[in-house]
């Protein structure tokens, strides 16, 4: 009899813990989102095709805006969780998207490539730099 009570005890804890681990999910993914937000800078020197202050934008809405120089870009991208997406096409130098994964440190993020055929562009800016969180 105690071995079938012990045994219930165990069944409903994991029912109660595997119920809540979507929501732990969801937390954790607002969380690393809400984290991101606000604006990081680096500059760049090498190569000199790319050499300028960047700084990247990332929104509350998931989305970001590219200002080099001080100057604005009608460049964007988009983040959710960890992974930043940075469109291809018309107007972008890149005709793929690429995908980065986000690490931040304190008030230090780094881009690494997930995906991104990609070698000019984007691909010279966002990976092998720090960027400082500013503001």
């Amino acid at each position: 009899m105690r071995n079938n009570i012990t045994r219930w005890g165990r069944t409903k804890r994991f029912a109660i813990v595997m119920s809540i681990l979507p929501v732990l999910a969801f937390v954790t993914t607002a969380t690393a989102t809400a984290t991101i937000t606000g604006k990081y800078t680096a500059t760049i020197t090498t190569p000199a095709s790319a050499a300028g202050t960047y700084t990247l934008n990332f929104k509350k809405n998931g989305t970001g805006a590219i200002t080099v120089n001080g100057q604005l870009t009608p460049l964007t991208f988009t983040f959710k969780g960890s992974t930043l997406t940075a469109p291809g096409g018309a107007g972008y130098v890149c005709s793929t998207v690429g995908t980065y994964r986000i690490h931040l440190t304190g008030k230090h993020l780094t881009l690494t490539v997930i995906h991104d055929t990609c070698k000019i562009g984007r691909a010279q800016v966002f990976p092998r730099h720090i960027w400082t969180k500013v503001g």
